[in-house]
């Protein structure tokens, strides 16, 4: 599910307060606070409309997600279930985790930082029209930007290239990514190293005895 289905999905839960009340620990529209925050388990975060706000979030959301917030400090005491935390139509985040997140997506922001106590607790992060990304991994500092990116290539559209950020072999490395035909966001050395495996199978298929040979 895209960045833009989840938050459909959501904001169609929030009309329904049942929903809403089941399935995600809404803040919205809130101004100027600084709060600890327990999020129930199996609980979604999510946060919309918030602005000038410092949080300290315990608990264990089983996902984060961020939409049209402005000057937000957040530190993640807790697990995030699923390792996924989404962001978008923000502007000057700041994220603190204690522990590992696997899968970030971020979307149309403005100035972020996610600080993480080592290289080993980042997982993945696919991202879209994004300035001034810095990762605190550890002692590391690690600046990325859509801007500098399309400085090199003038045919990227923020609206609809995509990226993908790991680390190989303790380095940061961000490639463009494409899109398998299940909706899968994987690079092109990821596709290459895929379509090598299936060639692979395939050919040990085809030299494989058959039963009536045996």
């Amino acid at each position: 599910m895209s960045v833009k289905e989840q938050a459909n999905a959501l904001n169609n839960s929030a009309t329904r307060p049942n929903a809403k009340e089941n399935a995600t620990h809404l803040l919205k529209d809130v101004k100027n606070a600084v709060e600890t925050i327990e999020v129930q388990d199996r609980k979604a975060l999510y946060l919309l409309e918030c602005e000038d706000c410092e949080y300290i979030i315990q608990g264990k959301p089983i996902k984060i997600s961020i939409e049209s917030c402005k000057n937000l400090t957040i530190k993640v005491e807790g697990k995030v279930l699923t390792g996924t935390v989404d962001i978008w139509k923000s502007e000057k985040i700041n994220l603190d985790f204690v522990r590992s997140v696997s899968a970030f997506q971020l979307d149309s922001i403005q100035t972020i930082t996610i600080k993480m106590p080592e290289a080993e607790y980042f997982g993945s992060m696919i991202w879209a029209g994004v300035d001034d990304i810095t990762l605190n991994l550890g002692d590391e500092t690690h600046s990325l930007s859509y801007s500098q990116l399309q400085a090199r290539n003038p045919a990227l559209r923020p609206d609809t290239d995509q990226f993908k950020t790991t680390i190989v072999d303790g380095s940061i490395k961000t490639e463009a990514i494409v899109r398998m035909d299940n909706g899968y966001p994987m690079t092109r050395a990821e596709e290459s190293s895929l379509q090598a495996s299936e060639k692979k199978k395939e050919e040990m298929l085809r030299g494989a005895p058959k039963a009536d040979d045996e």
